[in-house]
């Protein structure tokens, strides 16, 4: 799935840059497809290696060393930039020592409608905000076979924020209540059985449905209500399709920089907008891309493979001799 986690990410950019398809917001579609994705690989990754409450501890350290090393590297630049390039201007504004210290622990970011951080430094983190609240429940809905109920509890939300009872945008695209049974349904299609291919089918249909009701004026075109359905309907067989290719090392290696592109878009923006302060055509869109992939290209063998060489140890294994010392730390 590298090829299609790359694309999803560019299509994050451009989304970013003003760029609409058949007045959908590519993007939202986009990160529809990510929450699916990650449902999956959170599941695969879990029933191989952190399948035991004991091993939890040692799951959320492989978490942060997949998420942090990279965003680190791209927020700082960020600010960087931000501070030497954009004064006066709402990102310069966001630069405060409060709003610095609540973004780094990315999980406050991805509550910034709540006015916890200010998203201006590196606005698509509020999704690893996102991310890293369904990090911390997966396990737990795994272990103890509570997949049932979340999945119709979050269905429930989901469905009274498309149809306006609830405010759409927040609860039925960017809060975890709302969008946990999108996970889910990656979660589902890994060794999908009977049951979940029921699930997971009858999702993608209605959300097919919803989005044809929502286009059609059936249902009234809240924010983000298309996007989000249409991403579902799409998401779903996508991932199915593509989780039963073979590996190739040319799809690992475009899955490789997918991450990097998807930090370090709002990055190469920030500079091209001190420079050159114009309308996002098709040159300065393809001068932002190129940037983005030259840099994550980069990121990825200098910053990210150090921390991929922990992770393989920690699932291999070694990581239970450190078990010890986490709990120790834990309860001192």
């Amino acid at each position: 799935m590298g090829a299609f986690r790359l694309l999803l990410a560019v299509l994050v950019a451009i989304s970013h840059m003003g760029v609409t398809v058949w007045g959908f917001n590519p993007g939202v579609v986009a990160v529809v497809s990510f929450l699916i994705i990650s449902g999956f690989v959170m599941t695969s990754l879990i029933e191989r290696n952190y399948n035991a409450p004991t091993q939890f501890p040692l799951f959320y350290l492989d978490r942060v060393l997949r998420l942090y090393p990279q965003f680190l590297l791209y927020f700082v630049s960020s600010c960087a930039v931000i501070y030497f390039l954009l004064p006066g201007t709402p990102q310069a504004a966001a630069l405060t020592v409060e709003n610095i210290a609540t973004s780094l622990p990315i999980v406050p970011l991805g509550f910034y409608m709540f006015g916890i951080t200010v998203p201006e430094i590196l606005p698509a983190g509020w999704s690893l905000g996102l991310e890293m609240c369904f990090y911390l429940l997966i396990p737990f809905l795994l272990v103890y076979r509570l997949r049932g109920v979340a999945f119709a509890a979050s269905v429930a939300v989901f469905l009274s924020a498309t149809l306006g009872y609830l405010n759409t945008d927040v609860y039925g695209y960017r809060l975890l209540p709302g969008v946990l049974f999108i996970f889910l349904c990656g979660s589902y299609l890994y060794r999908m059985r009977a049951r979940a291919g029921v699930i997971v089918a009858t999702t993608a249909i209605a959300a097919a449905l919803l989005f044809l009701a929502i286009v059609t004026g059936w249902i009234a075109r809240r924010p983000f209500n298309a996007e989000v359905t249409l991403g579902i309907a799409l998401g779903i067989p996508a991932v199915f399709l593509l989780s039963k290719l073979k590996y190739h090392r040319i799809d690992e290696l475009l899955g490789n920089i997918s991450y990097g592109v998807f930090l370090n878009h709002f990055v190469v923006m920030y500079v091209l907008r001190a420079f050159w302060p114009v309308a996002y055509d098709a040159t300065i869109i393809n001068s932002v891309l190129l940037l983005s992939f030259t840099f994550s290209g980069l990121s990825y063998y200098f910053v990210e493979r150090p921390a991929l060489k922990l992770r393989h140890f920690l699932r291999a294994g070694g990581g239970r001799s450190i078990l010890p010392h986490l709990h120790n730390t834990t309860a001192a």
